[in-house]
């Protein structure tokens, strides 16, 4: 199974990022760019890949763990942009921020690509440095990502949406001809507490 962490987006937050994304879609040619439906939106804590039935397990324990360290996180949306460069996209997101600035995201995040690297990838904790955000749109073909770069600039600005999010999931990706769809498989509750000194 395909398999990921993530946070959920609440719903007030996800009802007005809608709201937000139907006019900044309008920058996005159908031809080239394919939207992410809102049912799809979510915040990656770290994405495992193939997993074996075997090591799911091992996985559900260790990401257990994390949750049990981590405090409920203070999230707000913040500003947009692509991956991986501006002058070839291939995702074009919105950002996600720690509102506490305690850093307690960006440890998640770490703790979860640990769990990884622990179980069943042996190269996730050594991924791309983490950014939090929202996949909203990708693009259709490589071919189309650089001759249908979004203009930024254009887009009307971000919104502030602001929630606490109280747990993570992981989550099985399933391809389909229309977008990968997402089954919850397991449920963590943040359960930490917050680093008063951060």
């Amino acid at each position: 199974m395909r398999l990921f962490a993530a946070v959920e987006i609440s719903p007030d937050v996800e009802a007005e990022l809608a709201e937000w994304w139907l006019l900044a879609g309008e920058h996005f040619d159908p031809q080239y760019w394919r939207p992410v439906k809102p049912a799809g939106w979510h915040l990656t804590l770290a994405y495992f890949g193939e997993v074996a039935g075997r090591d799911i397990d091992d996985l559900a324990e260790s990401l257990a763990a994390c949750a049990a360290v981590s405090p409920p996180l203070k999230l707000c949306c913040s500003g947009f942009g692509v991956f991986p460069r501006p002058q070839r996209p291939h995702v074009f997101w919105a950002g996600v921020d720690d509102v506490a600035e305690s850093g307690a995201m960006r440890n998640l995040a770490r703790c979860c690509r640990q769990a990884g690297h622990a179980t069943v990838r042996k190269h996730t904790a050594g991924e791309a440095p983490f950014r939090g955000h929202i996949t909203l749109a990708r693009c259709r073909s490589d071919h189309g990502a650089f001759f249908a770069a979004p203009d930024l600039q254009a887009l009307p600005p971000l919104p502030e949406l602001a929630w606490t999010a109280g747990r993570f999931c992981l989550f099985q990706s399933v391809l389909h001809a229309e977008g990968a769809q997402y089954r919850r498989l397991e449920t963590f509750q943040l359960s930490g507490r917050a680093n008063r000194h951060a």
